[in-house]
């Protein structure tokens, strides 16, 4: 008697047991959008002064390397600070553009509101 209603609810399948065979609506691909993920040239391309001032940065960074490795004192400290130069620029240009793309954003929702009309 166990194994006929096993074979019962096997052939029924899983609307008996409660469950269906799609996913539940939340999880239809077509409902989701399709996330827009950038490549790193892509990135690079959208805000090039940020891999810039990395460059700077390393670039000086290196220098300064070199100088301290050399016992020359005025190469390593000029460089020095010219990476917190480089250092506070990047910083600088990320927040710029950051606060462009939030400012971006926020005008393309008040088109999105004008035109819905409310």
């Amino acid at each position: 008697a166990k194994v006929d209603s096993r074979r019962a609810l096997q052939a029924a399948g899983p609307l008996v047991l409660g469950m269906s065979s799609e996913p539940p609506p939340l999880y239809k691909p077509e409902l989701l959008e399709p996330k827009k993920k950038l490549t790193l040239l892509q990135h690079c391309y959208k805000e090039p002064w940020i891999p810039f001032g990395c460059l700077v940065t390393v670039g000086a960074l290196c220098t300064g390397l070199a100088g301290f490795i050399q016992g020359d004192q005025k190469l390593m400290q000029r460089m020095m600070r010219m990476r917190v130069v480089a250092q506070g620029a990047t910083v600088l240009a990320m927040v710029v553009g950051v606060a462009s793309q939030a400012a971006s954003q926020l005008s393309g929702d008040k088109e999105s509101v004008k035109l819905s009309g409310k």
